[in-house]
């Protein structure tokens, strides 16, 4: 199993299994102040083995800051990727998770969202918190 995408956007959205992106892929947060907080999104897709499929699995994503310190949120779920009719035998399945909720952000540096799968991390969204002047 991988994770084919951890994506972080101002909003996202999973629906019959795509994922729909507002304001995604950024990498840099600017703020006036700290501590901040904003609206995310976090956007995942996940390819599931052949041979992982009809199980059940949990999906954890969580904050962390620079040190590796976590942060909240911590969101969890969990999945079972079944076999669909047609589906060609040995070819990985795509699920698609989308959630969208508050982020504190305490102070300028750097941080990362972290995606793991039954307690393995497979995936991290880096992103960097800097403040700037407020304009007038």
């Amino acid at each position: 199993m991988q994770i084919h995408s951890l994506m972080l956007a101002d909003s996202a959205q999973a629906v019959d299994g795509k994922l729909y992106i507002l304001g995604g892929a950024w990498n840099v947060l600017r703020f006036p102040e700290f501590p901040a907080q904003l609206m995310v999104g976090i956007a995942v897709a996940i390819d599931v083995d052949w041979n992982e499929t009809n199980q059940r699995h949990h999906l954890d994503v969580h904050f962390e800051d620079a040190d590796g310190n976590p942060m909240q949120p911590n969101i969890g779920a969990d999945f079972e990727a079944g076999r669909p009719p047609g589906a060609i035998a040995g070819v990985d399945l795509r699920i698609v998770f989308a959630v969208n909720g508050p982020l504190a952000i305490p102070a300028p540096g750097s941080y990362a969202a972290v995606a793991s799968i039954g307690g393995e991390v497979l995936a991290r969204s880096r992103f960097q918190a800097v403040q700037v002047a407020r304009s007038n």
